[in-house]
C-alpha cells in the first residue's frame, strides 16, 4: 500500500489530472492497481498496486504524474478486503 503525502494544491497540479486519470485508468484496466483513494482535502492519496517486486512498484508510482507533488511512502500488504457494490439488475 502506498500513502502520497501531497504538496499543496496548485493550477501546476490541476493541470496533470487528465494524464495522472488517464494512466490510473489505463493501470486499473491491466489489473496492476486495486485502489486508489485521495482525501477530501486533496493531502493524502492512497493507493493499492499488484507488483512482482519492489522495483516494478516504484515503475508503477513513478510513471504517475503527481508523484512528483507528493511524499511517499510504501509498506507491503499481507491482503485487502474491499467491499463492491454491484447495483442489481431488474428485468421488468
Amino acid at each position: 500500500m502506498i500513502e502520497c503525502v501531497l504538496a499543496p494544491f496548485s493550477m501546476e497540479m490541476q493541470e496533470q489530472i487528465p494524464r495522472q486519470r488517464m494512466i490510473v485508468d489505463k493501470l486499473f484496466n491491466q489489473g496492476v492497481l486495486i485502489t486508489y483513494t485521495l482525501a477530501a482535502d486533496r493531502s493524502k492519496l492512497w493507493i493499492v498496486i499488484q507488483a512482482d517486486n519492489e522495483s516494478e512498484l516504484i515503475q508503477y508510482i513513478e510513471s504517475l504524474p503527481m508523484t512528483k507533488y507528493c511524499d511517499y511512502n510504501y509498506s507491503e500488504i499481507m491482503f485487502h478486503d474491499s467491499s463492491m457494490f454491484i447495483p442489481s439488475i431488474s428485468l421488468n
